[in-house]
């Protein structure tokens, strides 16, 4: 499994677009948790028509999760379960859907992320990859959801105004991520105006996204008809999404390796 964490500066890069495409697309299972404390947009966007006619609950989510675990210091995957809910046509994917007001993230607290965190950090071996949307940077952002990732994607849109809100929060999270689980996630680009971003931040292109407005507006607002498998977008997505799968997911070892050596053992003698 991988874990990857997306955070943009004031600018709204699309980040919560880009997480949808990507996990419509994915090659494995996938989990991806809404942890924007500004307010989650997944499940109203993204999920709005499903939302609307009652096969997505507004009532299981991020914060029905950290209420039912609040006596708790850690939490074990399993205490995800009953919180997450499937995408109608997307078995692959399961959303833990995000706050709906100011007053929720307050609820939550430090220990409500931590306790999250732990559960995303249980997830192991074949389990569902993990895709988080952290929103804006912000006094409330759930550091421990970037500290944790095996991959921390910076969004903006190749733009000098773009690049200049993200200067700060580049520096923020350099300080506690290293360069080698860091990187861009340009969107509405070219290839040529993805490398202009990673030459000014010095920061790795980890993911670019094509300008694609309409399919783009399915994701983020759930509005018109599915995006074809042919959309610039999905096409793009379907690419980043296997590439990054394949590159952060560690091996699993040898389910027996200690019995192995000890066969090995019995035939020298």
């Amino acid at each position: 499994m991988a874990v990857i964490t997306m955070v943009s500066a004031k600018c709204s890069p699309g980040i919560s677009t880009a997480v949808a495409a990507l996990a419509t697309v994915w090659p494995h299972q996938v989990l991806v948790v809404d942890a924007d404390p500004a307010g989650g947009d997944l499940l109203t966007g993204w999920g709005g028509a499903w939302l609307v006619d009652g096969r997505l609950s507004a009532g299981r989510g991020l914060v029905s999760f950290v209420t039912s675990t609040r006596h708790l210091d850690a939490v074990p995957s399993e205490g995800l379960a009953g919180h997450v809910q499937e995408l109608p046509g997307l078995e692959h994917v399961r959303l833990l859907a995000g706050v709906a007001s100011r007053a929720q993230v307050t609820a939550i607290g430090d220990s409500g992320w931590r306790r999250l965190a732990s559960a995303i950090r249980d997830l192991s071996g074949e389990g569902p990859d993990v895709l988080i949307d952290v929103g804006r940077w912000a006094p409330e952002t759930p550091w421990s959801l970037l500290d944790d990732a095996d991959l921390v994607l910076v969004g903006l849109r190749p733009s000098l105004r773009h690049l200049s809100a993200a200067r700060a929060l580049i520096s923020a999270v350099q300080a506690r991520v290293p360069i080698t689980r860091l990187g861009l996630l340009v969107t509405a680009t070219t290839s040529h105006d993805a490398d202009r971003m990673s030459h000014a931040t010095g920061i790795p292109v980890g993911v670019e996204l094509p300008d694609d407005p309409t399919a783009a507006r399915f994701f983020s607002d759930g509005t018109g008809n599915h995006p074809s498998r042919r959309s610039a977008l999905l096409r793009t997505s379907r690419k980043a999404a296997l590439r990054l799968h394949r590159s952060l997911t560690r091996p699993t070892p040898p389910s027996t390796p200690v019995e192995s050596a000890s066969v090995g053992e019995v035939r020298a003698a």
